[in-house]
């Protein structure tokens, strides 16, 4: 009876020690598959540390070359500032040289114009001289002339003997003789028709050389018109 209360006892040893057994066997898998996965997680967690450690590398990389590329053009924009500065300079100097040069065409203009104007009105002249002298040949008697009697006159009054197209100006019969001034202003008629206006440039004894005024220069005048001061 002794012997089999003692076996009853170790049974029920054993019948508590297993299911300790089971659970530590139990918790046993459990921490090892708990190790396996945070091993497991370690090395994703490494991989993706590693893949973002080498994007982080390339967009440094990215940016160094960002950043070279930024300095190079802002090299070439300086480069092409200076350039567009002395460019500017150059236009700016070629500018005055064109200023310069028809200012001094212009010079060249008027002192031929001039110098035409004095060349007609010497020729005129000449014609006119050369004309009085055979009619004074025609006649080797003393002729008696006339009472002449000037009325007054509110005005001066002439005319064109000489057209010169090119150069807008013209020649008059009235100069020196008629006190005619420099810079002054005639009126020229046709017909009794106002058709522009003239300035004195060149004045000689018996005639003068007038410029067209800019407002008449497309208006044709003609030998004979009427210059009148007004």
């Amino acid at each position: 009876m002794q012997k089999l209360k003692i076996d009853l006892k170790a049974l029920n040893n054993v019948k508590v020690i297993y299911p300790i057994l089971v659970i530590l066997l139990l918790a046993s898998i459990s921490f090892y598959m708990l190790k396996e996965k945070e091993k497991r997680f370690r090395v994703l967690v490494q991989k993706q540390l590693s893949q973002t450690i080498e994007e982080k590398k390339k967009v440094e990389n990215k940016l160094v070359g960002a950043l070279e590329a930024k300095e190079g053009a802002e090299v070439e924009l300086s480069a092409e500032k200076e350039k567009s500065s002395t460019l500017k300079k150059e236009l700016k100097e070629k500018e005055q040289e064109i200023v310069l040069t028809i200012k001094k065409l212009e010079e060249e203009i008027t002192a031929r114009r001039k110098a035409e104007a004095q060349l007609m009105i010497t020729m005129k002249g000449k014609e006119l001289l050369e004309t009085r002298l055979k009619k004074l040949e025609k006649f080797s008697k003393p002729i008696q002339l006339e009472k002449i009697v000037v009325k007054p006159q509110t005005g001066m009054v002439g005319k064109v003997i000489m057209v010169n197209k090119e150069y807008a100006f013209v020649v008059i019969n009235l100069g020196n003789k008629d006190n005619l001034q420099l810079q002054e202003v005639l009126s020229v008629y046709r017909n009794d028709e106002f058709i522009g206006k003239v300035q004195i440039e060149k004045i000689e004894e018996n005639m003068a050389a007038a410029v067209i005024l800019p407002q008449w220069k497309d208006i044709e005048f003609m030998e004979n018109d009427e210059v009148k001061k007004i």
